[in-house]
């Protein structure tokens, strides 16, 4: 299994996202119903709710929208692709070549995905179609989930493993670190301690697993 890490300058809803202050999409679910309308359902927040529902409803990529729930300052919509936006779909793609969606997000500077790829020639295959489509593709990070990791992580406990890819995703690993062990506690929502004995308990593990015979 390969994962990897991507951008992507979709249309869709680009215009919203970057238009308006704090505007940002957290994925929860796309499909096409019986009728042919593909549409996706996510989270979005901004700073200016009425400002966001306005610029939906007047993007351009966007045909029905509907607000589903509030919660939290952010709004559950379920929103259909307009007709002209339906073949550039990249999540249609991927589902061809066999890549299941993980986490995706969307903001000012494109879709950030998450996505499990059975091979790298899945992964060119979309790539492919991005380039075809005038669809700028950055690929962070890619890599192989082995055997090891697939089935055990590594011996590591799932809270262990959560505390492990939020210390590299919140940059808390990076030189110079770009978060703070109290930042890293925060994203876990744990205390400083704990966040810290977690982090050096995963580490330990990890470390045993992989290089200590």
């Amino acid at each position: 299994m390969i994962l990897a890490h991507y951008t992507i300058d979709h249309p869709f809803l680009r215009r919203t996202l970057r238009t308006v202050a704090g505007a940002h999409l957290k994925w929860e679910d796309s499909y096409t119903d019986q009728a042919g309308h593909m549409r996706l359902t996510g989270w979005l927040d901004a700073d200016d709710l009425e400002e966001l529902d306005a610029a939906i409803a007047a993007d351009p990529t966007v045909g029905d929208r509907l607000a589903l729930t509030e919660s939290n300052d952010r709004v559950l919509y379920r929103l259909d692709f307009a007709d002209a936006y339906k073949a550039v779909s990249v999540r249609s793609i991927i589902g061809e070549v066999g890549g299941v969606n993980d986490v995706i997000t969307a903001d000012a500077d494109g879709w950030h995905l998450k996505t499990a790829f059975p091979s790298r020639e899945a992964i060119e295959h979309v790539y492919g179609f991005c380039c075809r489509n005038d669809i700028p593709f950055t690929l962070e990070r890619i890599y192989e989930q082995s055997d090891l990791f697939g089935s055990g992580n590594g011996g590591l406990t799932d809270r262990q493993h959560e505390t492990l890819v939020a210390a590299v995703e919140s940059g808390y690993l990076d030189i110079p670190r770009r978060a703070s062990l109290a930042d890293l506690a925060d994203t876990l929502g744990i205390s400083e301690s704990a966040a810290s004995e977690r982090f050096r308990r995963g580490v330990k593990r990890l470390v045993t697993a992989t290089l200590v015979e």
